[in-house]
């Protein structure tokens, strides 16, 4: 009980909202909470809630796993040459600053419409934290442990294994969490703008319809999903990450 109340309180606040809408703006502007919660059911019924939802959580994961893919190796390169990594600090810094609509513009341009326009603009929007990530975390290690691996002429493969990506796991850790949390809104946004399916392209037709409930419907489904991701995955990442750091710090 000591979990769910947290849930309850947070729902019963979210229902109250919306019957002040209603009562605020009318039911033509602001749908009661009980007719939108019976089209998010009607939706869950006739499949399509999990259709387009799963095609949103699909490509917003296909984006982040290639944007780790390359974070991770090029982060670690650029790690061990820490003035390569100096070098590339700015330009970095500048790709990190550009809002996901840039890279759904120009991924709309390259690639038309389609699934690869949300992929292209979560994996834009989600590689330079990675990058800086694992790099700095390889910066944070014991030099002392590599000179005394190559010194006692352990393999590269082993030290890769035993030194490095243990050492930088908490810091891909807490970067993968952040790009976990904010993939699913970069794929939404790119729905809308790009796609003719998933939950943003779903949001994007109830808008030009001026269909009110729908609208709300699948607004409420992608809430509902930022929900179950961030207490489903990304919070358990967040606490092992902590964890990770505590005993590095503890070790150190």
């Amino acid at each position: 009980m000591k979990r769910l109340w947290p849930f309850a309180v947070s729902l019963a606040v979210m229902l109250a909202l919306g019957w002040l809408a209603t009562w605020l703006l009318g039911p033509e502007l602001a749908p009661p909470p009980p007719l939108v919660c019976a089209e998010m059911w009607r939706l869950c019924l006739d499949g399509q809630m999990f259709g387009e939802m799963g095609a949103t959580v699909v490509r917003a994961l296909a984006g982040v796993a290639a944007a780790n893919l390359l974070g991770l190796g090029l982060g670690l390169a650029a790690g061990l040459w820490p003035a390569a990594l100096r070098a590339l600090a700015p330009l970095v810094a500048a790709l990190q600053a550009c809002p996901p609509v840039v890279w759904i513009s120009l991924a709309m341009i390259w690639a038309g419409t389609g699934s690869l326009v949300p992929m292209l603009a979560v994996f834009a929007a989600t590689l330079p934290p990675l990058f800086l990530n694992v790099a700095q975390g390889v910066l944070a290690l014991d030099r002392r442990l590599f000179d005394m691996s190559r010194l006692y002429d352990v393999p590269a493969a082993t030290r890769l294994r035993r030194f490095w990506l243990p050492g930088v796991r908490p810091y891909w850790l807490a970067a993968f969490s952040q790009t976990l949390a904010s993939g699913w809104k970069v794929a939404a946004v790119a729905e809308f703008l790009g796609s003719h399916q998933g939950a943003g392209a779903r949001i994007f037709w109830a808008y030009r319809r001026m269909d009110l409930v729908d609208l709300y419907a699948w607004t409420g489904a992608l809430v509902l999903l930022g929900v179950v991701l961030e207490y489903g995955l990304v919070a358990p990442l967040r606490q092992a990450a902590g964890r990770d750091g505590r005993k590095k710090e503890a070790v150190s």
